[in-house]
């Protein structure tokens, strides 16, 4: 068996940026006009899933309870996922969400400042 040495520090100090986030149930990434998230949200419908944003953070929230007939046995599911956004320039006003298959997905415009644009080189 070989000891893997854990760095907690490590997704700090990479240069990655464009990295998805390592959350579990979370996958967060950035195309050039858009940020993209999808979370698991499995076995709950639509209509129990919540999605805000407040003071820079996005909240997804979901959760369904069921009791069976006979009120002795209670079953959850539920999920919370945070993420900041007060740096990323998205468009939140904007953001559009869908729940597919367990998975809540939702797509968020950049603002055009937040947008990559080249910079041309002009000589002397």
């Amino acid at each position: 068996m070989q000891l893997v040495r854990f760095d907690p520090f490590k997704s700090f100090l990479s240069d990655d940026f464009d990295m998805p986030s390592q959350q579990k149930g979370l996958k967060i990434w950035e195309t050039d006009k858009a940020i993209k998230v999808e979370a698991v949200v499995a076995g709950v419908p639509k209509k129990d899933v919540e999605i805000e944003v407040e003071d820079g953070v996005l909240t997804i929230k979901a959760e369904v309870k069921t009791e069976t007939e006979n009120k002795n046995e209670y079953k959850s599911s539920s999920y919370q996922y945070y993420y900041t956004t007060a740096l990323s320039g998205g468009q939140w006003d904007k953001a559009e969400a869908v729940v597919e298959d367990g998975v809540v997905k939702i797509e968020i415009p950049k603002t055009e400042a937040a947008r990559p644009r080249k910079i041309t080189i002009k000589s002397k």
